[in-house]
């Protein structure tokens, strides 16, 4: 199963030179979240599942976060 991940946040500081990129994707039971750090000696990727499902209604799961 191949997952489409929507754009969610992409960030560079000047200083560090440190660059976190966040997406999401939608599957059945949830969404995954997952954030790559990338500095300049290294790659880190984590993923995280948030369960209970993408909802227009506010009483009852959560809405995907907007991309800004």
């Amino acid at each position: 199963m191949k997952l489409e991940y929507e754009f969610v946040e992409d960030n560079f500081d000047d200083t560090t030179h440190i660059r976190t990129m966040t997406e999401q994707a939608v599957v059945e039971n949830g969404v995954l979240l997952r954030t790559t750090v990338y500095t300049p000696h290294q790659i880190g990727v984590n993923v995280t599942f948030l369960p209970g499902g993408v909802s227009t209604d506010t009483d009852a799961g959560f809405e995907s976060i907007p991309a800004h």
